[in-house]
């Protein structure tokens, strides 16, 4: 079985960063399946054991490496407490992410075939802002919330994302830093408010 598993990590791997490969090269709307395996050195009959077309690969390609990202840095994300602290804003590992990765996501958002996955993302991010809301709300204490959890971490998916699209069409002319900071510094202030917990002033530059 253990072979069997990392057999299957493995093809998935080699049709992932094919598929990538090909995107930094045209537009995705363009790229077919016979490419992807060519690319990959497999063949279709592989690619229809694992995916059933190639939205589903790039959802899955996504995720994944949302998932390995989240995983090295879930205890700075995911805390129990909000703060505004600039020294390590919990959203820099994405924007290091976005700019590792720059060119690859220029490519889908500006690309219109890909809104289907871009709302993928959008829920993703969507799903760990309400892993971070849960862990600052008790179970008991959810209903009686200003703004539902779930409406709560919508809009703080959709921040994010206006800023990561804005940031890579204008070229990140902000570090990731900057840019982290940034979206902390306006999003602390609205998770406080959602969730009934008075505001916290930054700090001042004398106190930086």
């Amino acid at each position: 079985m253990t072979k069997v598993d990392r057999r299957v990590r493995r093809t998935r791997r080699r049709l992932r960063d094919a598929l990538i490969a090909l995107i930094l090269e045209k537009e995705y709307d363009n790229i077919t399946i016979q490419q992807i395996t060519d690319a990959a050195d497999l063949s279709r009959a592989t690619f229809y054991l694992h995916y059933k077309d190639k939205d589903e690969l790039l959802a899955s390609s996504l995720e994944e490496m949302f998932d390995e990202l989240m995983d090295s840095v879930k205890d700075l994300m995911l805390r129990r407490e909000i703060d505004i602290n600039l020294d390590a804003p919990p959203s820099l590992p994405v924007f290091n992410h976005v700019a590792e990765y720059a060119d690859l996501y220029k490519s889908l958002m500006g690309d219109k075939g890909v809104s289907s996955v871009i709302n993928r993302i959008l829920n993703y991010i969507a799903k760990i802002a309400e892993q971070q809301y849960h862990l600052l709300v008790p179970e008991d204490e959810r209903d009686a919330l200003a703004v539902p959890i779930a409406v709560a971490a919508r809009h703080m998916a959709g921040s994010m994302f206006a800023m990561v699209s804005w940031w890579l069409d204008n070229e990140m002319p902000h570090t990731p830093h900057e840019m982290a900071s940034y979206f902390h510094l306006m999003t602390v202030p609205v998770m406080r408010s959602a969730i009934g917990s008075p505001p916290v002033s930054a700090p001042s530059e004398a106190q930086s």
